[in-house]
């Protein structure tokens, strides 16, 4: 059923499964022709869950992080359901799930969806960023796949590094200087030296003698040279 319940910013319940769709628009992002056609698209995630746009001006806490999920808890506690949020005083746009959608719109799902949006919002176009976030959410729901690009180009990059980094390796490992053994070093020596002339004159010889000890029976060796 449909209402206009200014005071909850609840403007749809599905009749079967009983969840919402809320729309909070604090920060007056939106016209109020934008409000009704992103509650028709918001509405394709009613039969998994409730669902909520909130847009805020001012947060009052640390991080878009802690106001999301405290936002997203005082609407629907534990039960099932998505938040999209555009945090006007962050400059942020974040998406929070938790129940059973969140088995589907996972933290990554939901970083790939708002990579896809954000540059609506740099546009300052923040019906169509909200309504292509809801959309590709209801579709992953829906059991569609959607559109990844950041995440395509991460893995290019990631991959053209590590194939850099294996290359790197191969060319140090194969241009390496294997070290010399002592004995290739002294084959070297003499394989590049040449002796040219060579003569040889006798200059004279020498005898150096041990005097014999008397108090021994043996006697010592002589050297010449």
């Amino acid at each position: 059923t449909d209402n206009a319940d200014k005071n909850s910013g609840t403007v749809y319940t599905n009749s079967e499964t009983g969840y919402s769709v809320i729309i909070e628009d604090d920060a007056s992002l939106l016209s109020n022709d934008e409000k009704i056609q992103l509650a028709e698209t918001m509405k394709d995630i009613t039969p998994y869950g409730s669902v909520a746009f909130k847009s805020i001006s001012y947060n009052p806490y640390s991080s878009t992080s802690s106001f999301v999920e405290k936002y997203y808890h005082s609407l629907f506690g534990t039960g099932s359901g998505t938040v999209f949020l555009i945090d006007m005083d962050n400059r942020n746009i974040w998406i929070y799930s938790d129940g059973s959608i969140y088995s589907t719109i996972t933290t990554a799902y939901a970083n790939v969806i708002t990579d896809n949006v954000y540059a609506y919002a740099s546009d300052r176009d923040y019906f169509s960023c909200a309504n292509k976030a809801f959309i590709q959410e209801a579709a992953l729901l829906q059991g569609r796949r959607i559109s990844q690009p950041m995440k395509y180009i991460s893995n290019a990059l990631l991959a053209i590094a590590i194939a850099i980094l294996i290359n790197y390796f191969i060319v140090r490992q194969t241009s390496r200087v294997r070290k010399a053994s002592d004995n290739e070093i002294v084959n070297g020596v003499f394989a590049n030296n040449a002796f040219n002339n060579v003569s040889v004159n006798f200059i004279r010889q020498t005898r150096t003698y041990s005097p014999r000890s008397s108090s021994s029976s043996g006697s010592s060796g002589g050297h010449s040279g």
